[in-house]
């Protein structure tokens, strides 16, 4: 085919530019069809939810029956630890979702609150640093900055990290 553009004498790369346009006709055949591509699809422990990236979302119901295992059971037991990532004045202003949560801000997860020294951590927090084998359940006001804090704790080693995606607005009303 011809190209038709001042560019293709001097370059070899000339036919990829947005001036070499000729008369090309598209072959989507060469497009892979969605349909045969793999899906992967994480299924969550609790009835079966799709998640994204391994991450569990989880609804209301399940977070309060995680919060009745934390109260009734212990952290240690449980194997759960529940994060809070709305700022300190968010939290004063509508309250704690539960007593067993904990308010951990997302810009001090965001500066590595998840890979400092545990001693450290809960000197600056008030609360024991969550060890890489507990199932951590971030939330903050509508499911935004948990999802941040969820992949924060991803690149500083967290695996089995579940997300409610409610968050404050939905438990509240």
């Amino acid at each position: 085919f011809a190209i038709h553009s001042p560019f293709a004498i001097h370059s070899p790369f000339a036919i990829h530019s947005p001036f070499a346009v000729s008369k090309c006709k598209f072959d989507a055949s060469l497009i892979p069809s969605r349909k045969k591509l793999p899906q992967k699809v994480n299924m969550s422990f609790f009835g079966d939810m799709p998640s994204e990236s391994g991450v569990q979302r989880i609804d209301k119901s399940i977070l309060k029956e995680i919060m009745i295992k934390v109260d009734t059971s212990g952290r240690e037991e449980s194997g759960y630890v529940i994060i809070d990532v709305r700022g300190h004045d968010e939290v004063q202003d509508t309250g704690k979702l539960h007593e067993v949560v904990h308010n951990l801000p997302l810009p001090h997860i965001a500066d590595g609150a998840m890979t400092m020294a545990e001693e450290d951590f809960a000197a600056q927090f008030g609360f024991e640093k969550p060890r890489l084998d507990e199932k951590v359940v971030f939330h903050c006001k509508g499911g935004v900055r948990s999802a941040k804090a969820v992949q924060f704790a991803k690149m500083a080693g967290y695996n089995d990290l579940l997300d409610y995606n409610g968050g404050a607005n939905d438990w509240f009303n």
